[in-house]
């Protein structure tokens, strides 16, 4: 059975860990992490089977000040790739926000990235906008989504 939790501060070498896992080339740097950790606009939501890290969904919720909530990172270990962990904590995360009153998510992904750009328009995403050029390692298009729910 898989449970999905919050990660926090005290997770955060597991959480950088992991990170460097799903993202070798791209990874968040300790230091970002520990920041992001420590604001709590900031949840990681994770989904656990057996203590074993499988994925996880960061977000940032702008709830006052510009009133969406960011998709900031989404992560499968990739031997756990293509199980729909990626979906549920899509799904958990927009119930979650939804609680809080908050309707509208956005998040971007690589041109390259086929899967999130799935993910995303599966959950009825809609590319606002494309910006040419904003990813390094390498150097490519960013589509930029929106939800509202």
């Amino acid at each position: 059975m898989n449970d999905i939790v919050r990660l926090t501060i005290k997770d955060i070498d597991d959480v950088c860990k992991f990170d460097a896992i799903c993202f070798p080339d791209d990874s968040t740097k300790l230091e970002d992490w520990i920041e992001l950790l420590n604001d709590e606009r900031t949840s990681v939501f994770a989904v656990l089977e057996n203590d074993v890290l499988k994925a996880n969904i960061s977000v940032y919720n702008w709830k006052g000040e510009n009133d969406y909530i960011k998709i900031m990172f989404i992560g499968t270990h990739p031997d756990h790739r293509n199980k729909g962990y990626a979906r549920k904590l899509m799904q958990y995360t927009i119930d979650e926000m939804l609680k809080d009153d908050m309707h509208i998510f956005k998040g971007e992904t690589r041109e390259s990235n086929i899967k999130m750009q799935s993910l995303f328009e599966e959950f009825g995403y809609k590319i606002e906008y494309k910006v040419d050029d904003y990813y390094d390692s390498p150097n490519e298009t960013a589509y930029r989504y929106s939800l509202e729910a």
